[in-house]
């Protein structure tokens, strides 16, 4: 009898989690992994509504503290980032030029949608600090005219154009693209920049606040799984992957407990 395990995972992290999961597959035909893919908000959302994932891989790993602190006994954070902006076809930005571009009025820029996924809520928080870079260039960005809010991305070719779009680093990095680093202040990529990172804040839901932080992305086992050993061993294989030479930043903790219990 075949059984699924349930695999859920943020797009920053699917270059990996499909690769972990040819491996699984290929090595346990009789206990095969699916693959869920979305913003971390609708996989936590997800998760809350029954879906019952076995393994969820997440942005944001404050959403496994918040949203999700009934649903799992602890995490492992696996990799940072930093926030950059990622040029579209036919442009150019780099990060002696990317003040004035992403000003001009005639910019169009794009962040994915807040409320459903960690990189857009980040990119409202990277703009938010912005001040502590050069004073009023926050309100410019936040109000500027030419900001898109991006709902699910569609086919190539498909949907609102833009010049700009703020995005992860290491996906620019895995992808080739051209992009600009941002200012360490505004980039989310630092550890001695914590509290700083924290004067900024986004409002997810009634429940839900978000503090500016060092990017974290992480992996959790959720109790309802009905497979933990299974779960466990698809964790190890995915952790076991090298997310420095991928372009991530190094960051790695456990927080609570983990490996799971009886393990």
């Amino acid at each position: 009898m075949t059984t699924t395990l349930k695999i859920f995972t943020a797009g920053v992290a699917m270059g990996v989690a499909s690769q972990t999961v040819d491996q699984w597959n290929a090595a346990h035909p009789d206990s095969l992994a699916q693959l869920d893919k979305g913003g971390s908000v609708i996989g936590a959302q997800k998760q809350l509504s029954g879906e019952n994932f076995d393994v969820l891989i997440l942005a944001d790993d404050s959403l496994f503290s918040t949203m999700l602190a009934s649903e799992v006994d602890g995490y492992v954070v696996f990799a940072g980032n930093r926030m950059v902006v990622i040029a579209t076809e036919g442009r150019s930005i780099d990060s002696s030029d990317w003040e004035d571009k992403l000003t001009d009025p005639q910019t169009v820029f794009a962040h994915f949608d807040p409320k459903a996924d960690p990189g857009g809520y980040r990119a409202i928080l990277s703009m938010s600090l912005a001040d502590h870079y050069r004073k009023g260039l926050a309100q410019k960005l936040l109000e500027h005219p030419g900001r898109l809010l991006l709902d699910k991305p569609g086919p190539p070719g498909t949907g609102p154009k833009f010049d700009y779009i703020f995005g992860y680093g290491s996906m620019a990095k895995a992808k080739g693209l051209i992009h600009a680093q941002l200012p360490e202040v505004m980039d989310l990529s630092q550890d001695h920049l914590a509290d700083l990172y924290a004067t900024a804040h986004f409002l997810i839901d009634e429940k839900t606040v978000i503090h500016g932080s060092p990017i974290a992305h992480a992996l959790a086992i959720p109790k309802k799984t009905a497979r933990p050993d299974l779960a466990y061993e698809f964790s190890k294989l995915f952790l076991a992957h090298d997310f420095g030479a991928l372009g991530f930043c190094p960051r790695a903790k456990t927080v609570g407990q983990w490996p799971p219990k009886g393990f």
